[in-house]
C-alpha cells in the first residue's frame, strides 16, 4: 500500500507572490525541470471561489477579522499543505479517479481549516507525480491570525493520523506515512518547497539587476546635471563680468565740452554719438540681464532634476540592500533544508533496507540520480546565461564611460 504525503509549511507576506507564481505557472521556471508545460492547462484548482491574487485575497480576510492589534511585519500569512503520494499509487488510478482523490482530500482539510480561510486548492498534473497545494489563512476558531496556535505539535498529530483514515474510507488504498521519531528529520521532504525558494531567489535576483542599472542610469544623469551646471556658472560669469565692463566704460568716458557760439553743432553731434552709445549700451545690458535670468532658471532646473535623480538613487540603494538581505536569508534556509533532505534521505534509506525492498530503493535512487542531473544542467545553463548577461552589461558600461 502506498504511504500519503503530507507536508506543511508558513509563508511570511513577503513569500506569498513567488508561491501564486508557481501555482498559477505565471512564468516557466528554469529552476524546475520536472515541469512539462504543454500539460500545463490541464491543472485545476478545486477551491470553491479561486482566486487570481492571493495577496488581495489574505489581506481581505485579515481585513475581516477586525483585529484590535496590528498584524505583525513578521507574521504568517499563509500556510501550505502539499498532498501527494508516490507514482504507483497515481498510476492505478484513472483522471476522474485522480481528481476525486484530491477533491476529497480538499473537503476534509477545508472543513479542517475553514471554508472562509482557504485560498487555493490547485492540483498539478504537469509534474512528475500528480500532487496539490492547500493554502488557507491561518485564522484560529476565535478570531486570530495565529499558524502555531492551529498547527500544533498535537493538532498535526491528529492531521496524520486522521486525514488518511478518512481517505481510506472514501476508498482508495493508501496508509498514513512513517511516523517521524524525536530528534530525527522530517520523513516527508518536499522538494517543491526547495524550487519555490530558489525560483524567489532567482526573481529577486533579476529585480536587483533591473535596480542596479537604473542606479548606473541616474548616476550617468546626476553627473551630466553636474557638469551642465558647472558650464552655466561659467557663462554667468562672463556674463557678469561684461556688464560690468560696458557700465564702467559709460561712466568712465571722456565728458562733452562747453558749448558756444561756434562749436555747438560738433557738440551736439557728439553729444547724439553718446546717447546712441548709452542706448545701446542699455539695449545689451537688458539683453543680458535676460539671458542671465534664463540661464539661471535653468540651472534651478538643472538642481532640482539633481536633487530627484539622488533621491531615487537612495531609494534604489536601500531596496538593494533589502533584497540582498533577504536573498542571504534564503541561500541560509536553503543550505539548512539542504541539509535536513540528506539525513532524511538517510534515514529512508536505512528504512527501505530493513524493510528488504532493496529493488524499489535501488529504482528509487535511479531515478533521484537522473534528477539531480537535470536540475544541475538547467543550473549550469542558466550560470552560463547569467555570466552572458553580465559580460554585455560590462561592455556596455565601458562604452558608455567612453563616450562620456
Amino acid at each position: 500500500m502506498s504511504f500519503l504525503v503530507l507536508h506543511m509549511d508558513k509563508f511570511k507576506k513577503d513569500a506569498v507572490r513567488g508561491i501564486q507564481s508557481h501555482n498559477l505557472r505565471e512564468r516557466q521556471s528554469h529552476s524546475n525541470p520536472d515541469i512539462d508545460y504543454s500539460r500545463s492547462a490541464g491543472n485545476y484548482d478545486l477551491c470553491a471561489t479561486p482566486v487570481s491574487n492571493y495577496a488581495t485575497a489574505i489581506q481581505n480576510r485579515i481585513d475581516d477579522l477586525l483585529m484590535v492589534k496590528a498584524v505583525r511585519k513578521d507574521a504568517v500569512h499563509m500556510c501550505g499543505l502539499i498532498v501527494s503520494s508516490d507514482r504507483e499509487f497515481f498510476d492505478k488510478l484513472d483522471a476522474d479517479e485522480v481528481r476525486r482523490f484530491f477533491a476529497e482530500a480538499a473537503k476534509y482539510l477545508t472543513e479542517f481549516v475553514g471554508k472562509e480561510n482557504v485560498v487555493s486548492a490547485m492540483v498539478h498534473l504537469d509534474e512528475k507525480t500528480p500532487h496539490m497545494h492547500f493554502l488557507h489563512v491561518p485564522v484560529t476558531p476565535d478570531g486570530r491570525l495565529c499558524a502555531k496556535d492551529i498547527y500544533t505539535k498535537n493538532t498535526l498529530k491528529k492531521l496524520q493520523d486522521e486525514f488518511p483514515k478518512y481517505l481510506q474510507e472514501c476508498g482508495f488504498q493508501i496508509e498514513r506515512g512513517v511516523e517521524q521519531q524525536k530528534g530525527s528529520a522530517k520523513k516527508h521532504l518536499a522538494t517543491r518547497e526547495f524550487k519555490q525558494q530558489q525560483e524567489m531567489m532567482q526573481i529577486m535576483q533579476q529585480e536587483i539587476t533591473k535596480l542596479r542599472t537604473i542606479l548606473f542610469d541616474l548616476q550617468k544623469q546626476y553627473e551630466l546635471t553636474e557638469a551642465q551646471k558647472a558650464t552655466l556658472d561659467e557663462e554667468n560669469e562672463t556674463r557678469k563680468k561684461a556688464i560690468s565692463e560696458a557700465e564702467a566704460r559709460l561712466k568712465g568716458g571722456p565728458k562733452l565740452p562747453s558749448a558756444n557760439f561756434f562749436n555747438y553743432q560738433s557738440i551736439l553731434a557728439h553729444a547724439q554719438e553718446r546717447l546712441d552709445d548709452y542706448q545701446r549700451a542699455l539695449s545689451n545690458k537688458e539683453d543680458v540681464a535676460r539671458e542671465r535670468d534664463m540661464r539661471e532658471q535653468q540651472a534651478r532646473f538643472l538642481l532640482r532634476q539633481r536633487d530627484t535623480a539622488h533621491e531615487a538613487i537612495r531609494k534604489a540603494q536601500a531596496i538593494i540592500r533589502e533584497l540582498e538581505s533577504e536573498n542571504n536569508n534564503l541561500k541560509m534556509q536553503l543550505t539548512t533544508e539542504t541539509g535536513k533532505a540528506e539525513s532524511e534521505l538517510a534515514d529512508m534509506r536505512d528504512f527501505i533496507l530493513a524493510s528488504g525492498n532493496q529493488t524499489r530503493f535501488r529504482e528509487f535512487q535511479l531515478e533521484r540520480q537522473k534528477h539531480m542531473e537535470a536540475v544541475e544542467q538547467a543550473r549550469a545553463a542558466a550560470e552560463r546565461e547569467q555570466h552572458i548577461q553580465r559580460e554585455s552589461k560590462r561592455q556596455d558600461s565601458s562604452c558608455d564611460m567612453r563616450l562620456c
